[in-house]
């Protein structure tokens, strides 16, 4: 066999090698696909960019979940760039839209956390209520007082799967 033949091999499976550690072993977000993770207690992170409309829907959340074993932070959104996605099992950030661009420090964690997507919900709210992160799992609307329990009912049906159906 050739020594180009024999390299072409070797390339292959080095290559093949690390395609299977990266799919088998490298965990970033700490997700696992052999076993579902069956906690006593569930925990759900809330980033609050605090406002009356926010604070009332974070309470009904938080009335929601107050007799199921899930345990809830409360941070707002100056602290989300300390939060770690692998330590949660949802990631809720309620937000505002400022001239057409989400706050900085929601921009910034996504960023830093593209891979971790699965367990982060966003609630953004903007002047339309239409606007939201692509890559993300967004409910969007306008901050009417009126819609507090009808959305705060979308976010809990949106989180459910992700807290073991509470």
């Amino acid at each position: 066999m050739s020594i180009f033949k024999k390299t072409v091999i070797i390339t292959l499976l080095g290559l093949l090698s690390f395609v299977l550690y990266l799919s088998l072993f490298y965990n970033p977000c700490g997700y696992s696909l052999f076993s579902k993770k069956t906690p006593d207690k569930y925990n759900l992170l809330i980033a609050n960019e605090g406002s009356h409309f926010k604070d009332s829907l974070v309470s009904l959340i938080i009335q929601h979940y107050n007799s199921k074993p899930v345990n809830i932070k409360v941070i707002s959104l100056s602290s989300l760039s300390d939060a770690q996605p692998k330590n949660q099992d949802a990631i809720l950030i309620l937000h505002s839209w400022y001239t057409w661009k989400p706050p900085k420090e929601v921009e910034i964690f996504i960023n830093n956390h593209y891979r971790c997507l699965n367990n982060i919900l966003v609630f953004s709210t903007s002047y339309q209520g239409d606007l939201k992160i692509e890559e993300l799992d967004a409910i969007t609307g306008s901050s009417k007082m009126i819609d507090v329990k009808n959305y705060a009912s979308k976010i809990i049906k949106k989180l459910s799967p992700l807290l073991n159906n509470y």
